[in-house]
């Protein structure tokens, strides 16, 4: 007869086994997407020669210059949002809703924002979208 941790353990094998199996699935389903976004990502950072054309440069001794002129419009992009930041914005929409509740609703979304840094994470979101979609 099996202890109650033995039944335990077989219990988080399995439940490992079915995450493991779905994070699988999900990793083949954004493999591309994942490899295009990280192809922008050393576009962005310079990385912009082909790397057949850069080892032929190299064994002919001649240069491989590369002028990355995309900073200067990543930056210019996503210090626009940053002015001008998207907020939550709770509105009731019938005539069931309630006024201050959504006033409540939203002094609360405000103040998790506040308290959680959510402009960092929202600044991060943004420009990891625009690095990654060139």
């Amino acid at each position: 007869m099996q202890s109650e941790k033995e039944n335990q353990n077989q219990d988080d094998e399995k439940i490992l086994e079915i995450a493991r199996a779905r994070f699988d699935l999900a990793a083949e389903a954004e493999r591309e997407v994942r490899e295009l976004a990280l192809e922008d990502l050393k576009f962005g950072a310079g990385e912009q020669w082909d790397l057949r054309d850069k080892d032929q440069r190299e064994l002919d001794r001649r240069p491989c210059l590369t002028i990355n002129r995309l900073p200067q419009f990543i930056r210019q992009i996503v210090n626009d949002q940053r002015q001008n930041r998207p907020s939550v914005k709770v509105s009731p929409v019938d005539d069931k809703a309630d006024i201050e509740t959504a006033k409540i609703l939203q002094g609360i979304i405000r103040h998790v924002e506040n308290s959680s840094d959510a402009d960092v994470a929202y600044d991060t979101a943004f420009d990891s979208a625009v690095r990654t979609w060139l």
